[in-house]
């Protein structure tokens, strides 16, 4: 890597970010790439809002001047060209006025999640030096923007106009596509949190890498029923559309009882989603049969292969799944599509292979790449990465080391029968389960667990044993008489010894993030005090134990709610 001195700055230049092919986005700034979309007649946006009832309709050439008006809004209240501006708000075409009008002038969007309370707000807003909160016009919205003292609130309702404008948007000052334009917080599901800044140059790099990956054109619309506080939601549901030249259906609230209606009276046809909205989907009524949705795409965490695979043969609709991190901006695998547009079987469980314009590997801790088959870190390079972990110069230098990215997750590659590298992703290396000195993948567990019949959900976590360093339990929510020997008896048939939880868990509520993913580390310690007692015990007779769970698990967060990866 090497590092050029910018005045008082220290900008660092990784290796790893370097495009790996000949493509580079063909605009100078945000204004730009916004104003090349030329097809004014047609819709790019629809909105549907449950709560309120409402439905409304734009099209190329409103929404571009209802971001125009936006922009002059905000320009008002000093807003320009190197800013950090904050939002905290829900899935309402507002939001996505605001989070355009933004980029058009330059300044850096710094999503908020609703569901996070004003101490994560306020740490965020104080990490980011924010000076502004775009916020809802409700009374709540606007409540939480005044406790940050810190922040000028800007209420974005009300502040839409399709009036025709007779210019371009001209930048009051130069632009760059290397400047800042998303500041995303991770979950810290693995660590301490960390503020990943991506330039606009990498959310266009990687769209164009989506749209031909996915295949979407002019025809594509796509259904939103994720929050666009999440790089999901907004990234692919709803900045791709644009990109590629279709549409989006931003949905404010998710329901799986109405998502089948949504998506046939909007004539969706497509959503990405999260494997929680496609189990909820799986669990709930409505009919799909009048829509026209060619396929459905599953990313932001694990998705079960025989969840895809019924889900396929129940809606008759093809999943495609997709890998990517808020450090590479969306998206680095996807699976393609077969000749009738469905997965050969042993190719369910993959995460596909590299999109354009990305580099991905497997490598072992040596930094040797691994072999077909072989464990390994998953690594990228690309110009679709973050640009840098803002102010964190340790964890920068662990990441972007040996020029690739390090994703922390844990994999292998298979050649496909179509002579592409397919790519198997089996979690987090800092959530292996180390057992008398072997690595296991919990979501291996997860999985096997979770295919039971009577299982609704699963998470497998480590506990300390001083035979075996850590020995596993399983945390089960139960949807029905399911005892522990039938659930013990069901892994010791699909699972090898070693991997074979020793301990079950009934409970009610797993602990993740608002995208799905499992809070293993808070759900280990949730548990600690329960399974303490178990550290001398040595299973060796192949006992388990079976205990209740804890009363003050935190709620499992689905994908719903007001703004609902």
């Amino acid at each position: 890597m090497k590092t050029e001195q910018r005045g008082a700055t220290t900008a660092t230049e990784y290796v790893a970010r370097l495009d790996v092919d000949g493509y580079s986005p063909p605009w100078d700034d945000f204004a730009s790439f916004f104003e090349s979309r030329t097809d004014d007649d047609r819709t790019y946006l629809i909105a549907i809002s449950r709560s309120q009832g409402t439905r409304s309709e734009w099209t190329v050439a409103q929404w571009r001047n209802a971001v125009y008006s936006v922009a002059d809004e905000v320009t008002r209240h000093g807003v320009k060209a190197g800013d950090n501006v904050a939002v905290l708000a829900h899935n309402t075409p507002e939001t996505l006025a605001f989070t355009f009008a933004v980029w058009l002038l330059g300044a850096c969007v710094v999503p908020l999640d609703p569901r996070e309370g004003d101490g994560r707000h306020r740490e965020i807003l104080q990490d980011c030096a924010a000076r502004w909160i775009g916020v809802d016009a409700g009374p709540e919205s606007v409540a939480r923007a005044r406790r940050q003292e810190s922040v000028e609130p800007i209420v974005i309702s009300g502040l839409m106009s399709t009036q025709r404008r007779g210019r371009p948007w001209t930048p009051a000052t130069s632009q760059t596509l290397e400047a800042p334009a998303l500041r995303m917080h991770t979950s810290g599901t693995s660590g301490r949190p960390k503020a990943i800044v991506i330039p606009m140059r990498s959310i266009l790099l990687n769209s164009d890498a989506m749209k031909e990956a996915f295949g979407w054109t002019a025809e594509t619309r796509v259904l939103t029923v994720l929050p666009i506080s999440h790089a999901n939601g907004l990234l692919i549901n709803s900045f791709l559309p644009w990109f590629a030249g279709g549409s989006t259906v931003l949905v404010d609230k998710f329901s799986g009882s109405t998502f089948w209606s949504i998506a046939s009276e909007t004539r969706a046809t497509t959503s990405s989603i999260v494997p929680t909205v496609l189990e909820y989907l799986l669990a709930a009524e409505g009919d799909h049969g009048r829509s026209v949705m060619k396929e459905v795409i599953s990313g932001s965490g694990p998705l079960r292969a025989t969840a895809a695979s019924e889900f396929e043969q129940r809606f008759g609709i093809p999943v495609r799944q997709l890998y990517g991190l808020s450090e590479t901006t969306a998206v680095l695998t996807a699976t393609r599509r077969g000749p009738d547009g469905f997965l050969e079987p042993r190719l369910r469980k993959s995460i596909g292979t590299a999109v354009p314009h990305a580099e991905v590997q497997v490598i072992d801790p040596s930094g040797a790449p691994c072999g077909p088959g072989e464990r390994g870190e998953i690594v990228a390079r690309g110009g679709m990465l973050m640009t840098e972990y803002a102010n964190n110069d340790n964890a920068n230098a662990e990441a972007f080391a040996g020029g690739w990215f390090h994703t922390g997750d844990r994999g292998y590659w298979e050649l496909g029968s179509d002579g592409n590298i397919w790519f198997f992703h089996e979690g987090r290396l800092r959530e292996s389960i180390v057992r008398g000195g072997l690595n296991i993948a919990p979501q291996l567990i997860d999985e096997v667990v979770a295919n039971h019949p009577l299982v609704q959900s699963a998470a497998a976590i480590p506990f300390a044993n001083r035979w075996q360093g850590e020995e596993i339990a399983v945390f089960v929510i139960a949807k029905g008489n399911l005892t522990e020997p039938e659930l013990l008896a069901w892994c010791a048939e699909r699972l090898e010894p070693h991997m074979c939880p020793k301990v079950v868990i009934f409970g009610t509520e797993i602990p993740s993030t608002t995208v799905g993913k499992i809070r293993r580390t808070t759900l280990a310690q949730q548990l600690a005090g329960e399974l303490a007692r178990f550290w001398d015990a040595s299973f060796r007779s192949g006992e388990t134990q079976e205990i209740s769970g804890p009363a003050n698990a935190r709620p499992m967060e689905g994908p719903s709610g007001s703004a609902s990866s």
